[in-house]
């Protein structure tokens, strides 16, 4: 069935003032037997959702998986998902009852292990799961767990078992408590508690991994909007050596804008790369046109230094083109741009100059949250609250 996309108009950093912005991924692994009613699953969920509305859920600081499991485990995010975090949030909203006779605590960490962690490919994250057990499985489902969880151990994985109401079994929290002194257990005796212990497991969970390298500030370009044959450009460089940043610059290429603002454009281009440590090991450079269509100009698989950024520059051509698809070209650099095929790097933070003279002839979503957005008006038609949606 066709999913309708979701459109969102607001920024997506964390709902409320407390919260986790570590560098870690999580696993929430949620009990889908009949030991929980209905009812109290979507208790079950919605303290999996508060959970993450204080999270700051992008590739680059939290990532999440969330799992339904029974005899089996049905994955309903990936670590790897790429989804803005009110649309993971819905997901995680919607996960359904299962209501299952058996949930297999062992079967469900032997997922864990091979399935979610079985490429560890973040290094610098602390890996943790939140075991939310309800229920208790058989004695022959139960012979491995141990196992599990020790290989889960020698992949520096964290699991932390939260017991819900009478029917979990202490003894297997205490089992899987002993085999690592950060596996802490949390026992309540119903759903209803779960609100009032949220904050002790973020803060328990937050505590146990590590802060992100010092932030490097990207640079700030205040937002240019001149009139007619003016081009005011405000662009102080970062100048600390140490910064490491994708940037991908967004040129509208128009029959509106025309050649002479483009080429307008382009010089501010210059004159903000000539600021920048592009190099190897600093600022990496990519460059799309766009304006029906969307041309990559230059990506980050190419030569990164200054040089041969600012070469390319100087040649590029203006294109025209009878729509400004705005919406399109960030869909496309979401997309392509920032995938590791095309030289993005998974650790430098992704920063996107969006230079842009006309309203959208098409609808802008929101993009992921690891990717910000730098919006410059150009011109007397720049669209400001258009431009001050898709930045923040």
């Amino acid at each position: 069935s066709s999913t309708i996309p979701y459109v969102e108009d607001t920024p997506e950093p964390p709902l409320h003032s407390f919260y986790c912005s570590k560098l870690l991924d999580l696993v929430f692994l949620l009990d889908g037997s009949s030991k929980l009613s209905e009812a109290e699953f979507e208790v079950l969920k919605t303290f999996v959702v508060g959970m993450m509305e204080r999270l700051y859920i992008s590739q680059k600081r939290i990532r999440v998986a969330v799992v339904e499991y029974h005899d089996g485990s049905h994955a309903y995010i990936d670590l790897k998902d790429r989804k803005r975090p009110s649309e993971l949030r819905r997901i995680a909203s919607q996960v359904k009852y299962a209501g299952s006779q058996v949930a297999s605590t062992s079967e469900v960490l032997k997922y864990t292990l091979f399935q979610i962690f079985g490429k560890t490919d973040r290094p610098e994250a602390s890996r943790i799961t939140i075991l939310l057990t309800a229920s208790q499985e058989p004695p022959r489902l139960a012979r491995n767990l141990v196992r599990y969880v020790q290989g889960l151990k020698k992949k520096k994985v964290i699991v932390i078992p939260v017991g819900i109401g009478p029917h979990a079994s202490v003894k297997q929290i205490r089992l899987i408590e002993k085999q690592a002194p950060e596996n802490k257990a949390f026992l309540l005796s119903g759903v209803d508690e779960l609100e009032q212990r949220r904050d002790e497991i973020i803060s328990y969970v937050c505590d146990l991994a590590p802060e992100p390298r010092a932030p490097t500030k990207p640079p700030q370009v205040a937002q240019i909007t001149t009139g007619p044959g003016t081009f005011a450009v405000s662009s102080p460089g970062p100048k600390r050596k140490s910064m490491v940043l994708d940037v991908v610059f967004v040129l509208e290429g128009s029959d509106e804008v025309g050649e002479a603002n483009f080429n307008k454009s382009k010089e501010f281009l210059e004159e903000v790369i000539r600021h920048m440590d592009v190099s190897q090991d600093g600022i990496h450079i990519s460059v799309l046109q766009y304006s029906y269509t969307v041309t990559m100009e230059y990506t980050f698989n190419e030569a990164q230094s200054k040089e041969d950024v600012l070469r390319h520059v100087r040649e590029i051509r203006y294109h025209g083109g009878n729509r400004t698809n705005t919406g399109q070209a960030l869909q496309y650099l979401s997309e392509h741009s920032f995938s590791p095929s095309q030289g993005d790097r998974a650790q430098a933070p992704n920063l996107v100059y969006m230079v842009t003279g006309n309203p959208a002839s098409d609808e802008i979503k929101r993009l992921p949250g690891d990717i910000q957005v730098v919006p410059i008006g150009v011109g007397p038609h720049a669209n400001t609250q258009e431009l001050e949606r898709i930045g923040w």
